[in-house]
Order: C-alpha cells, then structure tokens, then sequence
C-alpha cells in the first residue's frame, strides 16, 4: 500500500570523495489512480515460444503484481503445422526451427488475438541475454545467440515493408534482460515497462521481486 515503510539505501559522496550508504527508511510509493486505472484497461500479448516457456510464471507474475488484470495477458496460441503456413512467411534464414517459428506466433498476435473491441497495446519479447538455470559452477548462463537475437529479427521481419505494430497501434517490446543480476534485472525492466505502464520505481522492483517467487515457486513444483 502507498506509505508502507520499507528499508531503502541513501548513496552520498564523502567529504573526500568516498562512498557512503545509509541505510533509511521511507513510504513506499504509489503511482495515482490514473496510472492504475490505465493499467486494468491494458491487454499485453506474449509469444509462447523459446524462454519465454520457462519464464512465464515470472511474467505473468510481474505484469499481474503491476495491475494488469490476468485475462489481459493474452500469450499466442500453441505452434503446430497449420500456425506457421500460415504466419511462417515473414522472413527469418536460421535455420533453427524454435527460432524460425516465432513469426508465426507474433503473426498469431497480430491477426487473432489482437481485436478492433480487444486491441493488444503492447508485445513482450524480451532479448533474454542470460537465463535462469540450475546449473552451477558454469562460466555463465547466456543464452543462445540464435535465441538473442529472435526478438530483433521478428521486429525487423513485421516493419521492413509495413510496420504492422505501428498500424494496430501496438508497441514492440524487445529490450534486453539478464535473469543472472537482480539488481540489473530491475533496472532493465523498469526501463522498459516504467514509463509504458505508469509504474513507480517502488512497484517495478516489488513486482519483479513477486515474479521471482513465483518462478522459484514453479521450478520447485516442476
């Protein structure tokens, strides 16, 4: 709730020129009934392909502890032969079939579950730099390039003769996150979705932190 106390750090530069950190503590803060209003109203569309497989807990958690309601998170429908005759001719070389079927889910969005009476105002698919895993003792936990890249292609692959984002009036969301750096990983998505949602910084990072539960949550179930 807007006011509830909550720990928070105060950086400050030293007489000499150090760093100091104080620990504070200070109200949590809301945005107003605007912004929350204007979130119940906005329908988010996610591609069921490649990571967003696994994490998907962790979006629908984030954008639900936001405000967006659960039936506005709308994910495509599940691949098969006939989705990608269909939506599979927008253009992508690799060929890495789990890559290469995403236009036909951004094309399943675009066409199906985007409506004049239900229009979708924003697709998710995040370049996912580095992935959950439960591997340890790794160099690291990047992810595929092909992977990486995907988002970027299907931006490229919907806009490089008609922008059929900018026709339905939809905003593509592909910026980068890293699931190895929490604090990162705030930052990255309060970057994306702060101004886009009208969310605080306070509301970003109390979601993200909901996200990761319910993740962990799933992981353990799985």
């Amino acid at each position: 709730e807007a006011g509830h106390e909550v720990s928070d750090i105060v950086v400050s530069r030293t007489l000499f020129g150090g760093v100091k950190h104080t620990p504070v503590k200070r109200a949590f803060r809301r945005s107003d009934d605007a912004a929350i209003a204007y979130r119940q109203a906005v329908r988010i569309g996610i591609p069921k392909v490649l990571n967003m497989w696994t994490t998907a807990p962790f979006w629908r958690t984030y954008f639900e502890t936001l405000g967006i309601t659960s039936r506005h998170i709308v994910f495509s429908d599940n691949s098969s032969e006939e989705m990608f005759a269909e939506g599979g001719k927008y253009g992508s070389v690799d060929p890495c079939y789990p890559s290469k079927v995403a236009q036909a889910h951004i094309h399943n969005l675009l066409f199906h579950k985007h409506k004049e009476d239900e229009p979708i105002q924003y697709i998710c698919f995040p370049t996912m730099t580095h992935v959950p895993s439960f591997l340890e003792n790794v160099l690291d936990h990047t992810a595929c390039p092909i992977v990486m890249g995907t988002p970027n292609v299907m931006k490229a692959a919907f806009t490089k003769e008609v922008d059929f984002f900018a026709a339905r009036g939809m905003d593509y969301v592909d910026s980068a996150v890293t699931f190895t750096e929490p604090l990162l990983l705030k930052n990255q998505l309060f970057q994306a979705w702060g101004t886009r949602l009208r969310v605080t910084e306070d509301e970003n990072d109390f979601a993200v932190d909901e996200a990761w539960k319910a993740l962990t949550a799933y992981d353990l179930d799985v």
